[in-house]
């Protein structure tokens, strides 16, 4: 006993070499046994996920953002544009009436220079 008091070592010597042997038990068996770094590692990686989730959806909202103002600046630039079949009669109207203003006027000289 002197013997094993004055190495430090506590009980005798079977269970010292019970307690070197390692144990033929899974070591971690639940989530908790995990080391604390392959926990960190693990809510890394879900963390890197959730951000390259996000990165998508943001990315296709801008592409459907741009595409939705494309569309509303091409339909204003084609209220403002008309194609031929719309200005020709706009125009044949308007000339037809700067006619008949100018045959009016011709009339009305005419027939003031008649009486005079």
């Amino acid at each position: 006993m002197d013997e094993h008091q004055q190495r430090g070592v506590a009980g005798t010597p079977g269970e010292e070499r019970r307690q070197q042997q390692p144990s033929k038990q899974p070591r971690w068996r639940n989530w908790r046994d995990l080391p604390g770094a392959m926990i960190c590692i693990a809510a890394s990686v879900l963390c890197l996920g959730l951000c390259v989730v996000v990165l998508v959806r943001t990315s296709e909202l801008h592409s459907r953002i741009v595409s939705l103002e494309q569309r509303q600046r091409d339909a204003q630039l084609s209220a403002w544009t008309l194609s031929l079949e719309q200005v020709e009669p706009v125009i044949l109207g308007r000339l037809d009436q700067i006619l008949e203003e100018g045959r009016r006027s011709l009339e009305r000289h005419s027939v003031e220079l008649r009486s005079m």
